[in-house]
């Protein structure tokens, strides 16, 4: 018999009772009438809901763990792409920049190959430097012990702008000294020129020489042969190097220039305070027949409140004929005080059997110019020309 705990309102069994009716019942005709019990309670619909609520919960994990596999692998595979592209290399070339690392930096530069290149397009246009059979072997070296000075040598902050004048005077050098810094702040990445993801890349950076007065630009190529991201060469190499040479020559002009400028500047000044007014010279031949004399006079006077305590002057003697002149300087430590003549004269002993002793002797005329070389001012003052060297480069 069933209890009222065992029933349901309304009819029907409670799923307990049923559980425990199949516990209870042991002969055949109990367990028959049990199986009917259960084959109703199955055809219950709130047997049905459960069955399908619970169902759909499983569809609904499956479906969202299908879908974290999928994303996971998709952008798992898009972070092993990247890590094999150029843009995560170029990061990791920066970071081997900040500090300068050689051991870093190696693993992002085939510093053999990109000297040996930079070493053969340096031959072309420095024909003169390291000069000889082992030209490129020995330009690769220099390359490869500069770029290694830079990066174990800490930089120091960048001068403030120095006077262009002095910088013009000072021996001009390859590298700024803020070269590192300068080529690290300035770094960017660019895509590959051929459009191809696997195709190289460039980098691309620029440098300001201060000597030069000059950006540069610099692009590095970076490619992967299988071995990953390597830098082997400076893809505007030969651009590069030209740009520098005519830069060098440019200054080697202004140094000129400047020092041409002032000598004009100092003569200037010494004709301003000694006007020369004449310049005369003659030949005169002793008793013995051995002996030539060449005879200079200059006249100028002091048109200053200044005392000139010493002069030296140039003075060219040319024949008649207008070959090579004879050149000399002349000097007198005598002073001359304002308002005063300049008058001196000087007389050269020359060999009658020299080239300049037979071509005056066979000229007969002589002329002379005469122009101030330097000046000793009584307020402690020398006016002094510069030499002209010749016109030389740079690293010769």
């Amino acid at each position: 018999m069933l209890s009222g705990r065992d029933a349901r309102p309304g009819g029907g069994l409670s799923p307990t009772a049923v559980k425990g009716m199949t516990k209870k019942i042991s002969d055949p005709q109990e367990r028959q009438y049990t199986k009917a019990l259960e084959h109703d309670v199955k055809k219950s619909p709130v047997f049905f809901m459960a069955v399908f609520a619970r169902n759909r919960l499983m569809a609904a994990v499956l479906v969202l763990l299908l879908l974290s596999m999928a994303f996971g692998g998709y952008f798992g595979w898009r972070y092993y792409q990247y890590r094999q592209s150029g843009n995560f290399a170029f990061g990791g070339f920066i970071s081997a920049l900040q500090p300068p690392n050689a051991e870093s930096l190696a693993k992002f530069i085939d510093f053999n190959t990109l000297s040996d290149n930079l070493a053969r397009v340096i031959a072309r246009n420095y024909v003169f430097l390291k000069q000889g059979p082992n030209q490129v072997r020995d330009l690769r070296d220099m390359i490869q012990m500069q770029l290694l000075r830079r990066v174990m040598t800490k930089e120091e902050p960048a001068r403030e702008k120095q006077d262009p004048q002095k910088l013009l005077q000072m021996p001009l050098v390859a590298l700024p000294d803020d070269f590192l810094t300068q080529f690290t702040k300035n770094l960017v990445f660019q895509a590959s020129p051929s459009g191809q993801k696997e195709g190289p890349v460039i980098l691309s950076s620029s440098v300001e020489h201060p000597m030069l007065q000059q950006t540069f630009p610099v692009l590095l190529r970076m490619e992967n042969r299988g071995d990953g991201w390597i830098i082997r060469d400076i893809a505007n190499a030969d651009e590069l190097v030209g740009q520098f040479r005519q830069a060098q020559l440019k200054r080697m002009t202004a140094r000129r220039d400047d020092l041409l400028a002032k000598r004009t500047a100092t003569t200037r000044r010494m004709n301003g305070i000694i006007a020369l007014q004449s310049c005369s010279a003659g030949l005169e031949t002793l008793s013995d027949g051995k002996t030539l004399l060449l005879v200079a006079s200059i006249l100028g006077r002091n048109i200053t409140s200044l005392t000139v305590n010493s002069t030296n002057i140039e003075v060219a003697f040319r024949a008649a004929d207008g070959e090579e002149p004879l050149l000399r300087r002349l000097n007198v430590a005598q002073p001359v005080r304002p308002g005063e003549d300049y008058n001196q004269h000087w007389t050269l002993e020359l060999d009658p059997e020299s080239p300049s002793g037979q071509h005056f002797l066979k000229a007969g005329e002589i002329a002379c110019v005469a122009n101030w070389y330097s000046m000793a001012l009584s307020n402690g003052e020398v006016l002094h020309l510069s030499e002209m060297p010749e016109l030389v480069e740079d690293f010769r």
